[in-house]
């Protein structure tokens, strides 16, 4: 659908292209904050709004953006253009507003149109938006949208259109963009360094840009992250699965109904989000990141010159030692000696040396030095026996100890007495391990709980586990 036959307002952008279209801009804007402040906004309250706004500016804003002479700002149209009471009636005649209403105290009502808020929240998420990127935010929603979706209680089943796909296509398209923005940040960054012509403001640059640094830290962050790559293969599976099932089907009948179109229309609406989905996080995403990566390596490699240019006054050190040393070597011998001499009393070398934390650290003796470390030649008692190996067990850590298996289900029973693992969630690979480890202490008498385990197993996203039902043996203080 066309904008304009969804506005249905042809005059919607009017304030936006008139004289004063930057106050315009700041008076729905502040209107718009007044709404959320208060639950019912009256006509009197936002004229007190703008006629405040008004008076703080004191036009200033015109004389700067528009270029206002003194013949205009003495003419009598100003107050006209800019009095409350007129600006309310522009924006209730371009839609911005909708038609005047009487609220309870018998005084108008001013209501912002749906539209015009939608309109202006994104404008202003645009204008403040710093560069720090939200793509690793994008593939977390995605992965736990698709995660959430195979749930067998999951509340996104029930409307899988509106919940999973809609969602799904929306953090696509927003990471896509994301992409770009960050692939065209990296252009403006090569054009900033040529510009530059002393080491003192490249320097500057690099140390003061924070965008430049928040830049490169979400790429990074995306790029080196383990869990990145593993998510997007979770959602890539995930969604021919969600594709070729029977959830496919209902999403084109919620689709259908809910856009008022056809079987078929809804069923090619449907394949295209899958279609375009799948080709994103197959081959799109890919090849974006390797032709990000390919314009991060050409800006170090401009940024590395540039410093190499600033440092040496322009002058390319590596050609003209490559030309001495050529001509050099087709000297003769005596003359080659000389030429080196000579070259050797224009360079100055001297040795740095540095001290550091390391001179002053006081050297730690070993525990054993000095004594007899050698294993005694006679046969140990069993009791001495015992007690070796009991301090080998305190000494060696163990993650899977009767102690920490004991805590650990402690946490998970709180007040209960006792629970199934069918019951409970498994996210984590460490919950499988703390489980098997409580079916080893199962016969233990130190281990205050008991195991019974069962036929069924449970599957997890790791491994599947026999369930069990661990109950609390001991009273819970």
């Amino acid at each position: 659908m066309n904008f304009f036959d969804y506005i249905k307002n042809e005059t919607f952008f009017k304030p936006l292209s008139l004289k004063y279209h930057r106050i315009y801009y700041d008076c729905i804007q502040i209107l718009i904050e007044k709404t959320k402040e208060l639950p019912v906004l009256y006509e009197s309250d936002a004229k007190d709004s703008i006629t405040v706004y008004l008076k703080n500016t004191g036009y200033a804003s015109l004389q700067s953006s528009r270029e206002l002479t003194a013949e205009d700002a003495a003419a009598e149209d100003i107050d006209a253009w800019l009095q409350a009471p007129e600006i309310l009636f522009l924006f209730r005649e371009c839609g911005w507003l909708l038609p005047r209403e009487l609220g309870r105290n018998g005084e108008y009502v001013v209501n912002i149109a749906a539209d015009c808020r939608r309109f202006m929240d994104f404008l202003r998420k645009m204008t403040e938006k710093t560069g720090e990127g939200l793509m690793s935010n994008r593939i977390f929603s995605m992965y736990e949208i698709m995660k959430s979706a195979f749930d067998e209680d999951s509340v996104r089943r029930k409307r899988p259109y509106t919940n999973i796909l809609v969602p799904l296509i929306d953090n696509e398209t927003e990471l896509k963009n994301e992409l770009a923005d960050l692939k065209d940040s990296i252009s403006g960054i090569m054009k900033a360094v040529i510009v530059f012509q002393d080491i003192n403001s490249f320097g500057q640059f690099i140390m003061r840009d924070e965008m430049l640094d928040r830049f490169f830290s979400e790429y990074f962050f995306i790029k080196n992250n383990g869990l990145i790559p593993t998510q997007l293969s979770y959602i890539k599976g995930k969604l021919r699965v969600l594709r070729q099932g029977e959830m496919c089907g209902e999403m084109v009948k919620e689709c259908s109904g809910k856009l008022q179109m056809s079987y078929e229309d809804a069923q090619e609406r449907v394949e295209g989000y899958f279609a375009e989905l799948q080709h994103f996080l197959s081959v799109e995403y890919e090849s974006t990141m390797e032709l990000i990566d390919g314009r991060i390596n050409n800006y170090y490699n401009l940024a590395n010159t540039r410093i190499m240019l600033m440092a040496s006054n322009g002058v390319r050190l590596e050609a003209a030692i490559n030309d001495f040393l050529n001509r050099v070597s087709k000297m003769p011998e005596e003359k080659q000696e000389t030429a080196m001499k000579r070259a050797a009393d224009c360079a100055r070398v001297t040795n740095q040396r540095y001290i550091g934390y390391k001179s002053f650290e006081k050297k730690k003796r070993l525990k054993n030095e000095g004594e007899n470390i050698g294993l005694a030649a006679k046969e140990l008692s069993e009791e001495e026996k015992l007690a070796q190996t009991e301090n080998l067990f305190k000494s060696a850590p163990n993650r899977y100890s009767v102690d920490r298996v004991s805590n650990f289900l402690d946490v998970q029973l709180g007040n209960k007495e006792k629970l199934i693992v069918k019951e409970k969630q498994l996210r984590e690979k460490e919950e499988i391990l703390m489980y098997a480890a409580a079916m080893i202490y199962a016969k233990n008498e130190e281990f205050p709980y008991e195991i019974r385990l069962s036929d069924d197993m449970v599957k997890t996203e790791f491994a599947d586990i026999t369930n069990m039902t661990v109950t609390r043996t001991s009273p819970h203080e």
